[in-house]
């Protein structure tokens, strides 16, 4: 696949690319804010400081590309504002989409640790800031201690552990088994809560769209929105501003473990 890192997907996306994101003379460099209790979360301060003073911020327009399938991995990646996509391309030029990352997240984790190129492709959301950390001096890093080896090597299990996961999900029957999996995971990664009649409870941001949920689900947004709708009449979820709100966990969760998931 050629590369075209920083290049815009879909109409509305910022021309003119990523750039980097200006600093003042003389003044510190930015530190990395990981997310709390991420693999990265738990580095010693000396070795989190290291990574901020190699690494910098990129900006990105709505829809832009961080980087593309089978590009070469070199940098390790912070969502350090805004929300990125990780989707997948099949050979038939069909795309699934398995994780959308808050602030704090690192992504193409995989490329870097097994040292060659990207196995998925990271588009953002919205208009977004990334702190991105060069491989080689990853590497040398990782020479005097080995910290940022082992949390590359946790965080690359978690995302295969979601990935088998999802493999499962796609496996199921019906849409609403496929859909229900995907809001729920969505909402577990993501972290965000919501009030709802006296309570918090898990929701999934107005930025993720339905066209989101349907490429997760492999499923059509019009299908999905049918799905959406019944749930929301059902009293399953509720929707505020976009958002989707997970008022019924246990009912949600059993439209896919009938499925023997």
């Amino acid at each position: 696949m050629a590369s075209g890192r920083g290049g815009a997907q879909g109409a509305g996306a910022m021309p003119g690319g990523p750039v980097n994101a200006p600093r003042a003379a003389g003044a510190p460099r930015e530190r990395i804010a990981f997310r709390q209790g991420s693999e990265f979360s738990t580095l010693s301060p000396a070795v989190a400081s290291r990574l901020s003073q190699i690494g910098s911020v990129r900006l990105y327009g709505p829809n832009e590309f961080v980087y593309l399938q089978d590009d070469e991995a070199d940098h390790l990646y912070f969502v350090r504002s805004g929300h990125i996509r990780l989707s997948y391309l099949l050979e038939d030029g069909s795309a699934v989409l398995f994780a959308i990352l808050p602030p704090g997240e690192s992504f193409g984790e995989l490329g870097v640790f097994a040292g060659g190129t990207h196995h998925d492709m990271a588009t953002t959301i919205g208009t977004s800031s990334v702190f991105r950390v060069p491989a080689a001096e990853l590497r040398e890093l990782d020479g005097q201690g080995g910290e940022t080896a082992l949390a590359l090597g946790r965080t690359v299990a978690r995302r295969y552990r979601s990935y088998i996961a999802l493999t499962r999900s796609l496996g199921l029957k019906t849409l609403n088994g496929r859909l229900s999996q995907a809001l729920l995971r969505l909402s577990d990664d993501l972290g965000s809560t919501a009030p709802f009649e006296g309570r918090q409870v898990p929701a999934v941001g107005a930025f993720v769209t339905q066209g989101d949920l349907g490429m997760m689900a492999r499923g059509a947004r019009s299908n999905v929105n049918r799905a959406l709708k019944s749930w929301e009449r059902a009293g399953w979820i509720a929707v505020r501003e976009r958002a989707i709100l997970i008022v019924n966990r246990p009912r949600l969760e059993a439209l896919w473990l009938e499925e023997g998931l």
